[in-house]
């Protein structure tokens, strides 16, 4: 697929990635100006992140209307909902392609900076800093690392969010790439739908610049509080429509692949501990392949435990992983059932959750074995600072291997920054 945007980053090929330098050296002393009297994917493994309610609207005893909102940050995560009026988190977001395929999503912790800052009209304002990390790897000479920062700002009662960083790409017999990313997102409400519009540029060191535009929606279609101010029930629809990169690994982006993909989902929390989350997602890629993804998630929370039954499934229309690069099987399926712990440490210092999940993975009609385990905690060490950090170690598969036993290994951190 070729696109006028595409011509023109290539008319500034040979320079992009000394002129990002020069900006991002630039925005760090900016950042430093500011700070001194915050993550698909989180980085993108090589899936859109997808992003969901924001806002909820609920309705009390009385049947008084109340608009109370609560925004999720562009890089969020299926969580525990608290038992509040107003859950940090309504509904689970995906943020990368090897979470929903190890049937396990990712998790986030209950841990939040609360900022109080009450911004003008016509104020520039930044709001949070946020420096994200994530290091893949597997047994096969494969590594994708991302190092990026967020920005978030108000400006004329508006919300933005500017993103940069230095990612890098290796593989066996590939020369390395590397990429520096620089987005910038616009998030807003229109009635009862909130709205993120993000455009960039991906700037790579010996590959021409790619244009990049994503569009999320979602909506609460209803929900209901119980007497005692607990959220009952949630139906959330949401949907993401991006072109990018295909950030899969290096020889993807040697090959110069790029897709479209669009994503509706839906979460329904049918009880107040019991909830569904279902997305479907088809790709088109400028080699002429077509993919279709689902993934679903049944959970059930039982005090600090919950249990949840999840699905995954993946499909090509053509097999070009020896042409392209990038893993796409006819036929792939992934389900397990995943057992998972969430509580404080230390004094409530620390915020952690364990889980793991055991299932099969069918791969061209042979079937294996399938694992995840994953362990997050979270820190909030200061009033406006949070740290987090995470390990993710899987067995489900992202290439053929033949008869070789694959695993894969993620290490995650997240220093967020309210100001």
């Amino acid at each position: 697929m070729s696109l006028s945007s595409i011509n023109c980053c290539n008319s500034i090929k040979h320079q992009p990635f000394v002129i990002c330098r020069i900006f991002w050296s630039s925005l760090a002393i900016a950042i430093s100006i500011f700070t001194i009297p915050k993550a698909i994917a989180a980085p993108e493994n090589f899936n859109p992140k997808l992003q969901s309610l924001p806002i909820t609207e609920t309705h009390g005893k009385d049947g008084q209307q109340s608009n109370d909102e609560e925004k999720i940050p562009t890089e969020s995560r299926p969580q525990v909902i608290p038992q509040t009026v107003l859950p940090t988190k309504a509904s689970p977001t995906l943020s990368n392609e090897s979470s929903i395929k190890s049937g396990t999503a990712d998790i986030e912790l209950k841990t939040k900076p609360n900022s109080t800052k009450n911004p003008s009209s016509s104020q520039l304002t930044v709001e949070n800093l946020t420096l994200d990390f994530q290091r893949d790897f597997d047994n096969f000479g494969q590594t994708n690392q991302f190092i990026e920062e967020s920005i978030a700002f108000n400006l004329y009662n508006q919300s933005f969010v500017l993103k940069t960083g230095t990612n890098l790409f290796k593989q066996d017999e590939i020369e390395t790439v590397n990429n520096i990313p620089l987005y910038l997102a616009w998030e807003t409400k229109l009635k009862n739908i909130d709205l993120t519009v993000t455009g960039g540029v991906d700037f790579f060191d010996r590959l021409a610049a790619v244009p990049t535009l994503t569009l999320k929606a979602s909506s609460p279609l209803f929900s209901s509080i119980t007497a005692d101010g607990k959220l009952k029930s949630l139906f959330v629809l949401s949907g993401q429509a991006q072109y990018q990169a295909y950030k899969f690994n290096a020889e993807t982006l040697e090959n110069e692949i790029n897709f479209w993909r669009f994503t509706p989902s839906i979460y329904w929390q049918i009880r107040p501990n019991f909830s569904l989350f279902s997305l479907g997602q088809y790709g088109t890629f400028n080699d002429g392949n077509q993919e279709f993804q689902s993934f679903s998630r049944l959970e059930k929370k039982l005090g600090s435990f919950s249990l949840a039954a999840n699905l995954f499934t993946w499909s090509f229309e053509q097999d070009l992983g020896d042409v392209s690069g990038y893993f796409s099987p006819s036929d792939f399926l992934v389900y397990n059932a995943e057992l998972a712990w969430q509580g404080t440490m230390f004094d409530e210092f620390l915020d952690c959750k364990l889980s793991a999940a055991f299932g099969q993975q069918r791969l061209d009609s042979e079937t294996d074995n399938a694992w995840t385990y994953k362990a997050l905690c979270g820190a909030q060490l200061l009033s406006n600072l949070k740290l987090d950090l995470g390990y993710t170690y899987s067995n489900v598969r992202d290439r053929q291997t033949g008869n070789s036993n694959y695993n894969n290994q993620s290490f995650t951190g997240q220093l967020q920054i309210e100001l």
